[in-house]
Formats: C-alpha cells, sequence, structure tokens
C-alpha cells in the first residue's frame, strides 16, 4: 500500500499497517511464542529472538540507503515486499513446520499446564501489576523522548551531534550483549528476581549524563542506556509467563505492550513541552533519575513477601 499509495490516505493506512502488523504484531508474536513453548530455556529463547531489533537496527538503514541510490522511494519499498513474500515468509514455514508427533507433544505440554488462566479483569486485580507498571514503561517513555531530542540533549551537555550519533554503536552493541547474557540468567535465576533492578543501568546513564565530564560520558550515557533496553525484552515476556502462565501470556502481554506504546507516543509530547518552556535537560535528567529509581522500588516491593501478606490479609 505505501508503495503504491496515490493518495495521503491509502499512505497513511500503509503506515499504520507497518507499525501495528509490522513492527507491532511480529514482534509480539516472536516474544509470545519463545514465552509460550519454551520452559526450561525461555531466558535463552527469549534473548535470541529479542536480538532482532538491534541487528535490523544496525543493518537495514545501510540497506536501505543502499537501495535508494538506486531505485527511487517506490521502488524500495516493492524491493522490500518482495523479500518478505519470497523469502522471509517461506523461511519461516520452513522452520515451524513440525511432524504430527511433535505438535501432538507440544499440544498435550499445553493441556496440561495447571496456570490459572488470565484474564485482562484478572490482571487488572492483581495487586503487582500496579506496582510494576512504572518499570515496564519507564525504559521506553525515556528513551524514545531523549533520542526523540538527541541534538538538542546533546548541545545542552556540550556534546556534539556527531558524537551523540557516534555513540548509538555503543547502545546497539549493549543491547545485543546485555539481550545474550541476561538469558542464562533468567534460566537460572527466574525474571522475577532480576526484573525489579534492571532499570539501574538506565538510571547510572543518566547519572553520567548529567555531569557530563566529557565527551566520553557520552558513550557510557548510550551504553547502559542500551544494556536496560537489551535486558528488559527478554525480562518483560518471561516474567508474564512465571507470574500468570502460559496459557495467556500473549493477553497478558498485549495488555502491557499497548500501554508501553502509549507511554512512548506520549513521552515527545512532554519532552517537548518542556523543553520549549525552558525547562534545563540536567532537570529533566534528574527527574529521570528520580522517576527511574522509584519504579525499581516499586518493582522489588511488587514480591515483597510482606507486601504479599498485607494484600492477602486487606484484600481477602
Amino acid at each position: 500500500m505505501v508503495a503504491i499509495s496515490w493518495h495521503i490516505g491509502l499512505l497513511f493506512v500503509g503506515l499504520l499497517l507497518l507499525r501495528l502488523s509490522g513492527q507491532g504484531l511480529s514482534s509480539h508474536t516472536a516474544q509470545t511464542a519463545m514465552a509460550k513453548f519454551f520452559d526450561h530455556e525461555r531466558g535463552k529463547a527469549l534473548s535470541i529472538s529479542n536480538l532482532g531489533f538491534p541487528i535490523g537496527e544496525a543493518i537495514l538503514p545501510l540497506g536501505i540507503t543502499a537501495l535508494l541510490t538506486v531505485f527511487n522511494w517506490r521502488m524500495t519499498w516493492g524491493t522490500i515486499l518482495l523479500v518478505i513474500t519470497c523469502i522471509m515468509i517461506p523461511f519461516i514455514q520452513l522452520v515451524l513446520k513440525q511432524d504430527d508427533a511433535d505438535l501432538e507433544a507440544d499440544n498435550d505440554s499445553l493441556s496440561k499446564n495447571s496456570d490459572a488462566d488470565y484474564s485482562y479483569m484478572r490482571v487488572l486485580g492483581d495487586y503487582r501489576f500496579y506496582f510494576l507498571f512504572p518499570a515496564v514503561l519507564l525504559p521506553a517513555f525515556w528513551a524514545t523522548g531523549f533520542f526523540l531530542y538527541q541534538v538538542s540533549v546533546a548541545e545542552s551537555l556540550g556534546w556534539t551531534a556527531t558524537l551523540i550519533a557516534s555513540a548509538f554503536v555503543m547502545f546497539a552493541v549493549a543491547r545485543i550483549l546485555s539481550s545474550l547474557g541476561v538469558g542464562p540468567l533468567i534460566d537460572r535465576y527466574k525474571a522475577r528476581t532480576i526484573f525489579p533492578y534492571y532499570m539501574l543501568p538506565m538510571a547510572a546513564g543518566f547519572v553520567f549524563a548529567f555531569y557530563h565530564p566529557g565527551s566520553w560520558s557520552a558513550f557510557v550515557y548510550m551504553a547502559l542506556l542500551g544494556a536496560t533496553m537489551g535486558m528488559g525484552g527478554a525480562l518483560k515476556s518471561a516474567l508474564w509467563a512465571e507470574l500468570y502462565g502460559t496459557k495467556t501470556v500473549g493477553t497478558v502481554r498485549s495488555m502491557f505492550s499497548s500501554l508501553m506504546v502509549f507511554s512512548s507516543a506520549l513521552s515527545p509530547f512532554m519532552m517537548g513541552w518542556l523543553i520549549d518552556n525552558g525547562v534545563a535537560t540536567t532537570t529533566i535528567l534528574f527527574w529521570a533519575v528520580v522517576t527511574t529509581l522509584i519504579g525499581t522500588l516499586l518493582a522489588i516491593a511488587a514480591f515483597s513477601s510482606r507486601l504479599r501478606l498485607f494484600m492477602k490479609n486487606n484484600m481477602g
């Protein structure tokens, strides 16, 4: 639809399909599948599937730039269409092809799952949802805001636009390494043990940016943000499977994903309003650190045995 769009309305529909059915639904389906069907090595499976975004962010812009030197933008979108339909979809079907015995074994495993069948309302009735809510939303909120206004942020911190662009390499590398590294930790210690602390690297990155003693701090700042973003993808999917069971992990994950999309969409408006009204970048960084630490404390409290006992006694 984007390739053949002759009207802005058709272009809008095409972009909506790309955003929701492409980036949104494809990643949601992949992460849900990993969390649902991998019981013993769920963390490693989620870590591997989580590599799609950083690898794509590193490779695809260069590939698209190369295509645009040869074709116009319509032909470039047409080329993407051919790659998806002729290569990617057949490849995925080949990978997912199972014989009847394997499929029957999977169905038996799912039917024996004793986890509760959680619905949206039951999740909303779980007090842990509200304690985990900030930790789920804050990384996407702050990362989106700071990345969108990266030039303004960089200049106010004494960094050049070229420097912050170069530091994105560290973001990608840290995101990949942290994604791979957190998988075995999830399998060994469980996601609920690690999740409350996964925002601390991001908070440390904001602290480095706040003090910005030199150009090197830009690379540390981006690397620490990348570490949190890399761990978050695998940790959150594994956490929903642990808390609410694998039967309805797709339902639970879609709920949190929708809220996270809303959070990341709200961030540019709030950041833009603050910058336009003369709020200093250091002040914004200060509140980013404060909110991140509050979110960390709430996530720790969500798994506190004392809080669980208190909620049980007072909520029946």
